[in-house]
């Protein structure tokens, strides 16, 4: 009769330590691609219809021609102002030539 709360307990304390490990990774990870966001250029970022990630996996910024790498997963764009992430993409995207 034991067993079953004892077994129920077992696996509850499981999925509290799972989600304690895997919280704080997500949390950094959100975190770097806040890094990556200038609010001063929202407007800009919204008129070029920003994404981030890249709706189009062929064409994230890392491969564009206006994008410079910094610190991963940031970088600098020519026509951007303010970092931007290296995943992301924009409507004034042009291949690296």
């Amino acid at each position: 009769m034991d067993e079953l709360p004892r077994r129920k307990a077992l696996i509850r304390g499981l999925q509290i330590l799972s989600a304690a490990a895997v919280i704080p990774l997500a949390a950094r990870r959100a975190g770097a691609a806040e890094a990556c966001v200038e609010p001063a250029s929202e407007s800009l970022r919204s008129a070029l219809h920003y994404a981030d990630p890249s709706p189009n996996a062929e064409q994230p910024c890392m491969k564009c021609g206006f994008f410079t790498p910094d610190k991963a997963p940031c970088g600098n764009c020519m026509i951007m102002t303010g970092p931007v992430s290296e995943k992301g993409h924009c409507d004034s995207w042009a291949a690296k030539g």
